[in-house]
Order: structure tokens, then sequence, then C-alpha cells
């Protein structure tokens, strides 16, 4: 019965049942971070004979390493001035309506600004703060609110309260 099963034969089908095996656990279970290598998302991580690779010890790996990190870093940092930004932009809003169903004058209302500006300091010297600056003057006209100009609302961040 076996006689008619060349050692080839046996070989191809071995290799084949092999392969379709690896292919189905890996679909499995690791589609995602096969789905990241191939597109490009992530990197491929070698480990060395003791486990984990040692970047200490090649110099190239330990630049893979740092890169690593800023990127992580550099997308922590974003999230939080993203939602500095979000928090301001409500905080704005609900000052300019707010002085708008009291009627307040314009120092009462720049007062009041220069407080919601202050409790973010970290959106003092980034580069969104030109777009706040847009976003104020332009709240200001499209509700009616006192008008600001753009040096005046410079000036509001500038001010010590």
């Amino acid at each position: 019965m076996f006689t008619n099963i060349s050692w080839g034969n046996y070989t191809v089908v071995v290799v084949l049942l092999l392969a379709s095996w690896y292919l189905f656990v890996g679909l499995r279970f690791y589609f995602a971070e096969i789905k990241g290598i191939v597109t490009g998302k992530r990197k491929l991580q070698f480990r060395g004979a003791r486990g984990e690779f040692d970047a200490a010890s090649d110099p190239d790996l330990r630049y893979l390493d740092f890169e690593i990190n800023t990127e992580e870093s550099e997308s922590a940092a974003s999230d939080t001035i993203f939602q500095e930004v979000d928090g301001l932009v409500k905080q704005l809003k609900n000052v300019i309506s707010d002085a708008i169903q009291r009627k307040l004058i314009k120092q009462e209302f720049e007062d009041d600004m220069r407080l919601a500006l202050a409790a973010y300091p970290l959106l003092r010297d980034s580069p969104y703060r030109s777009s706040v600056d847009e976003l104020i003057v332009t709240e200001c006209e499209r509700q009616g609110a006192v008008l600001l100009t753009q040096q005046e609302v410079r000036a509001l961040w500038n001010e010590k309260i």
C-alpha cells in the first residue's frame, strides 16, 4: 500500500501541510502584527540568543531605540497639546458667549479672556497660538461680542494677571 508513494511526494505533502499550518496560525493569532509589518507601520524586531536585543552594544540599534522613543514622546506631547487646545477653545467660546449674555464692557471682557489664556501656559509659545488668536477674533466677530484685533489678542497673552 505505501510502496506507491515516493519519498519526494511524501516530502512535498509534508512541506505543504506544514506551510499551510503555519500560515493558518500566523493569520489567526498574529494578523495585526503581520499587517503592520507588511504596510510598513511596524518594524521587525529580532531577538538574540538571550532574548531581547542589546541596544547598548550596537550603535545602530541604539539609534533605532532612540528613534522609537522620540516618536513616542513626540506623540504624547502632541496629544497633550491637542487636549490643551481643545480645552482652551471650549473655554474661550464660553467666555465669549458669557460676555454677550452679561453685556460686558471691553475691559471686563479682556480681563476674562486674559484669565482664560493664563490657564493654558503650555500654549503660549506653541505653534497653535496664532490659530487660537485667529479663532478669538473670528468668534468675537461672528457672535457680535466686543471686537478685538490680532494685536490686542497678542497683548492679552503677554500681559500679567
